[in-house]
């Protein structure tokens, strides 16, 4: 206790390693890959990792960390738009870059789309289809 102001102050004499303040969610951590026993095996901290399955860096292989290629499908596809004369919908499928555009019937055809009475299956009749356009 201060006697001139009658305030005490507490020191810790405690070990650094006991203050923990937390982990840092701005700093990516990155993750080391190794084989083991032909397993493939992922950790942020290989150190800890290898601490708690009590073996040693001899015992593993580390693999080169290959980052992972995310595949733009919007790249190999273009948007097709149709639209049709009598009402305001936009019917929105996809068809592959690089290949002919098919006319309204043929990609209808193709998808399935054409109204079967047997089977009650499809989307639209062939009233309906001579109404559709592409929007491009």
């Amino acid at each position: 206790m201060c006697p001139i102001l009658g305030i005490s102050i507490m020191v810790s004499t405690g070990d650094s390693k006991s203050f923990s303040s937390g982990s840092n969610p701005e700093s990516p951590t990155m993750e080391i890959i190794f084989k083991y026993r032909d397993t493939i095996i992922s950790t942020p901290n290989l150190e800890k990792k290898l601490k708690r399955m009590k073996i040693s860096l001899d015992d593993i292989e580390i693999i080169p960390n290959q980052e992972k290629k995310i595949e733009d499908n919007s790249k190999e596809f273009k948007t097709l738009r149709l639209k049709s004369r009598i009402d305001n919908l936009t019917h929105i499928t996809y068809w592959p870059l690089n290949t002919a555009l098919p006319t309204i019937e043929e990609l209808v055809k193709e998808r399935g789309w054409i109204w079967n009475p047997e089977t009650k299956t499809g989307l639209w009749n062939k009233d309906y289809i001579d109404t559709l356009y592409y929007d491009l």
